[in-house]
C-alpha cells in the first residue's frame, strides 16, 4: 500500500550559485559525506546534487511534513547501488516518521537534464491482509 508520494524539480543552476555562495556550509548542512564524496566524483557535480536535493525535498512531500516535525536534510542520504539505481536511506527523526506510517520500501528516480533535476519518491507501508 502507498503511503506517500513526492515529487520535486531543481533548478540546477540554483544549486550550483548556492555551492559557489555558501561552500561547505552549504554543502554540509543538506548533504551526508558520502554524497559529497559521490557528487564531486563526478564531472558535474551540480547536476548530481541538485538531483539529490530533489530527492529530499521529495521524501519531505510524501512524509507530508514538510520542515513541521525539525527534521534535517542530513537525515535523508541518497546514494546509489552498485548497478547505479538510487537508493534512500533515512536515519533520525524522518526515520521515526517513517517508522510511525509503517514506511517498508523507499522508491527513488532522479533525472536531470541541461537546466533541471527532478526526483521522486514513492513510500510504501505495511498492510494488514487481515483489513482488507
Amino acid at each position: 500500500m502507498i503511503a506517500g508520494i513526492g515529487i520535486d524539480i531543481v533548478k540546477i543552476k540554483r544549486i550550483h550559485e548556492a555551492v559557489k555562495k555558501w561552500d561547505q556550509r552549504f554543502l554540509n548542512r543538506v548533504f551526508t559525506p558520502l554524497e559529497q564524496k559521490y557528487c564531486y566524483a563526478r564531472l558535474d557535480p551540480a547536476l548530481h546534487l541538485s538531483g539529490r536535493f530533489a530527492v529530499k525535498e521529495a521524501v519531505f512531500k510524501a512524509l507530508g511534513t514538510g520542515w513541521r516535525s525539525g527534521v534535517r536534510w542530513t537525515e535523508i542520504e541518497v546514494l546509489n547501488n552498485p548497478q547505479g539505481k538510487p537508493t534512500v536511506t533515512v536515519t533520525g527523526k524522518v526515520k521515526q516518521l517513517m517508522a510511525d506510517l509503517s514506511v517498508t520500501e523507499i522508491y527513488v528516480s532522479i533525472s536531470h537534464d541541461t537546466d533541471y533535476a527532478i526526483g521522486q519518491v514513492v513510500l510504501e507501508k505495511i498492510t494488514n491482509e487481515k483489513s482488507k
